[in-house]
């Protein structure tokens, strides 16, 4: 038995006709006839009955016809996994991810995978959360990276890591000095931790209605009783700390922000009722398969 014998076979049980059949593999219909008629020999069992103009599978045929499948689609995944062995060597491979992430977390990752797989051209393409989705449900990445959890109906993720939900606040304000006389040291906190209801009426710079980060401080700023002023509205992370910086209020920030923020005019506490963390997450579209390659960069993201 070979490929060739399981692919002739399937197509005629699926044309149910000698000459449909023949057109499709694009041989002539006695060619088909013969061959079918020496594979028959060869297992020794009738395959298809025929009758006038049209074929039918037999029992025996019926058998063949399942292992034969079941054959060729694993030597379609062979063939599959090493044209994406081969696709280590040139390629390119996109993926998605927050302005702010991608120069806190990409850099090392990007030029690890680049030792490694020197032929591969990396494209980070820089969005924020709501068009990174929008762009994974139209595939336009091999994945992207962004806050979980998603709608798994709709995409699939693995966890990359987890990072802190800081308060930043401008550096010496009246907001600052009244955090610093009340933040203790707690065990697995990044900075010095402080009950958010001491910001009660303080100004907020906020972000967009409707991102994560904006629903996570009305959400937080309600269990606390705290009514923030909003100061001024931005539609990114990296807008907002720069606000930050100019005194204009506090704000609820992920950790590895401090990369645009900065601490000479910034300072950073953690919060301390509860310790509040974000899922990060590598995110593609349901269905879809990770090449070798992304797999490869996201194994690597997880070090970062």
């Amino acid at each position: 038995m070979n490929l060739k014998q399981f692919r002739y076979a399937l197509t005629l049980a699926n044309e149910g006709s000698f000459s449909r059949a023949a057109e499709v593999l694009g041989i002539s219909q006695p060619s088909l006839s013969q061959y079918i008629k020496k594979l028959e020999s060869e297992t020794g069992v009738p395959l298809f009955e025929r009758s006038g103009q049209t074929v039918r599978l037999t029992d025996a045929g019926r058998i063949y016809i399942e292992a034969g499948r079941t054959i060729l689609d694993v030597e379609k995944r062979m063939q599959a996994g090493f044209s994406d062995l081969a696709a280590y060597k040139t390629g390119t491979l996109t993926v998605g991810a927050a302005p702010y992430r991608s120069a806190g977390l990409m850099p090392a990752a990007c030029a690890e995978f680049r030792r490694l797989y020197p032929g591969i051209s990396l494209v980070i393409d820089e969005r924020g959360s709501r068009e990174l989705l929008e762009g994974v449900s139209r595939s336009e990445f091999d994945f992207a990276v962004t806050a979980l959890p998603v709608d798994e109906s709709l995409f699939d993720c693995e966890l990359l890591h987890r990072e802190e939900i800081l308060l930043a606040v401008p550096k010496d304000s009246a907001l600052d000095t009244r955090l610093a006389e009340a933040a203790v040291t707690l065990p697995g906190r990044l900075y010095p931790a402080v009950d958010l209801a001491l910001a009660d009426g303080a100004d907020f710079v906020m972000i967009t209605e409707g991102q994560a980060m904006q629903q996570l401080l009305e959400d937080l700023c309600a269990k606390a009783g705290v009514l923030p002023r909003t100061s001024v509205t931005v539609r990114s992370l990296e807008a907002q700390i720069q606000m930050v910086r100019e005194g204009l209020g506090a704000a609820l920030v992920p950790a590895r922000i401090e990369r645009f923020g900065g601490f000479d005019r910034v300072r950073y506490y953690s919060l301390r009722d509860t310790l509040r963390e974000r899922a990060i997450g590598a995110v593609w579209k349901k269905g879809d398969l990770l090449t070798q390659a992304a797999r490869a960069f996201l194994e690597i993201l997880k070090k970062y």
